[in-house]
C-alpha cells in the first residue's frame, strides 16, 4: 500500500523528458563549444596572408681606411611573398570543412547518448511489467493457498500440500520483493545519466504492451548515421584542392634603399622564385588522393554494414511482435481457462495441488514471455 501511495505522488517521466535532461547535463555539449571555438580561431589564422619581412644588411665595414671606409654600404629591403593559386581560400576551406566534421561527430554523439537513454528507458518499463506479473503470481498464489487450506482443514489433502502452497506463496513474494527492487535499479541508472535522483519518478507503462501494426519497411541508414563520413568526404576534397594550390610558386618581391658611405642613396629591387619542390607537391596531392579514397571505401563499408544492421534489426522486431502477439492472443487466454479449470476440478477433488500448481507456473512463465 505504501508503495501504491508513492507511485500516486510521483511525477510521471516521460522519454522525451529523460531525452532533455540528459542532453542539458552532458559535457559532450561543452566539448563541442570549445573544438568549433578553437577550430575558429585557426580559420582566422587561415585566412591571414603571409607576413612581410624587413631585412638590413651591411656591406665592406670594418676599420676606416681609405676606399673601404669609402664603400661602406647599407641596404634595408622590404620582401613580400606573393601567394598563387588561391592557398588561403583552400587553408580556410580546409578549416571550414573540419568544423563540418566536427558538427557532425557531435550529432552522432547526441544520438548515442540518446539511445542509451531510450534503452535505459525501456529498461524501466520492462522491469516495471514484471513487477506486475509477479504481482499476479502474488495474488494467484494467495487465492490457491486459501484453497490448499480448505481441503486441508477438512482432511482431503495432507498438510504437506499446504506447506507447499505456503511456500509458493512466500517465493511470489520474494519476487515481487526483487522486481521492485530491480525496478528502482533501473530507475536509479536512467537517473544517472543526468545526475540526478530517482526518489519522486516514475516511468508510465501504459503503452508498454500494446503493439503497433504498423509497417516497418527495411529502409537505408539516415543522412544522421552517415554525416561524420560525408563531412570526412568533404574535407578531403578540401586538402586535395589545398595541395593543388600549394603546388603554385609563389614569388617573393623585395625592394628598399640602398646607403653608400660616401653619401649616396640607391635602390634596390628583386624577385625571387622557388626552384625545385615538384616531386614533394606531387608525393603530398597523392596522399591526399588516397585519403579521399580511403574515406570513400570507409563510407562503402559504413552503409553496407548499417543497411544490413537495420534489416536484420526490422526482421527481429516483426519476428519478435508475432511471437509476443501469438502469446498475448493465444496462449495466455488458453493458460489462464487451463488454470481456472484445474481449481475448479481441485475444489470438486479431481485433481491434486501439483496440477494446480503447473497451471499456475504455466501462466506466469507465460506472461512473462
Amino acid at each position: 500500500m505504501l508503495e501504491v501511495a508513492a507511485l500516486a505522488q510521483a511525477q510521471p517521466l516521460t522519454l522525451d523528458d529523460a531525452i532533455r535532461r540528459t542532453l542539458a547535463a552532458a559535457p559532450q555539449t561543452a566539448s563541442t563549444a570549445a573544438r568549433i571555438e578553437a577550430q575558429t580561431a585557426a580559420r582566422t589564422a587561415a585566412g591571414l596572408g603571409p607576413q612581410p619581412t624587413i631585412e638590413v644588411t651591411t656591406e665592406n665595414f670594418g676599420i676606416p681606411s681609405g676606399d673601404l671606409y669609402d664603400q661602406f654600404q647599407v641596404t634595408a629591403t622590404y620582401s613580400q611573398r606573393i601567394e598563387r593559386g588561391g592557398k588561403r581560400e583552400a587553408r580556410v576551406a580546409v578549416v571550414d570543412r573540419d568544423m563540418d566534421v566536427t558538427r557532425a561527430e557531435a550529432i552522432v554523439v547526441r544520438l548515442d547518448v540518446i539511445a542509451q537513454v531510450q534503452r535505459l528507458y525501456v529498461e524501466v518499463q520492462a522491469t516495471e511489467a514484471q513487477i506486475g506479473i509477479a504481482r499476479q503470481r502474488l495474488t494467484m498464489a494467495r487465492m490457491v493457498e486459501a484453497e490448499v487450506k480448505r481441503r486441508v482443514a477438512s482432511a482431503k489433502d495432507p498438510l504437506f500440500a499446504g506447506m507447499r502452497a505456503t511456500t509458493s506463496v512466500s517465493e511470489a513474494s520474494v519476487d515481487v520483493e526483487l522486481a521492485i527492487h530491480a525496478r528502482d535499479a533501473a530507475l536509479k541508472r536512467l537517473a544517472a545519466m543526468w545526475g540526478g535522483a530517482s526518489a519522486g519518478l516514475s516511468v508510465p507503462t501504459s503503452d508498454f504492451l500494446s503493439f503497433k501494426h504498423e509497417p516497418v519497411g527495411a529502409a537505408g541508414a539516415a543522412p544522421a548515421d552517415l554525416a561524420v563520413f560525408v563531412a570526412r568526404g568533404a574535407r578531403a576534397d578540401a586538402a586535395i584542392n589545398l595541395q593543388v594550390a600549394n603546388a603554385k610558386r609563389d614569388p617573393t618581391i623585395s625592394a628598399g634603399p640602398r646607403f653608400i658611405g660616401t653619401g649616396d642613396v640607391a635602390l634596390v629591387a628583386g624577385v625571387s622564385l622557388p626552384l625545385g619542390g615538384r616531386r614533394i607537391s606531387d608525393a603530398r596531392l597523392a596522399e591526399a588522393q588516397a585519403d579521399r579514397r580511403r574515406v570513400e571505401a570507409d563510407l562503402a563499408v559504413e552503409r553496407f554494414t548499417r543497411e544490413r544492421t537495420i534489416a536484420l534489426a526490422v526482421e527481429k522486431v516483426e519476428e519478435t511482435a508475432h511471437e509476443a502477439e501469438a502469446i498475448r492472443d493465444q496462449v495466455i487466454p488458453n493458460a489462464d481457462l487451463t488454470l481456472m479449470e484445474v481449481r475448479v476440478g481441485y475444489n470438486r477433488g479431481f485433481f491434486s495441488y501439483v496440477d494446480v500448481s503447473a497451471a499456475q507456473t504455466t501462466l506466469a512463465n507465460a506472461r512473462a514471455r
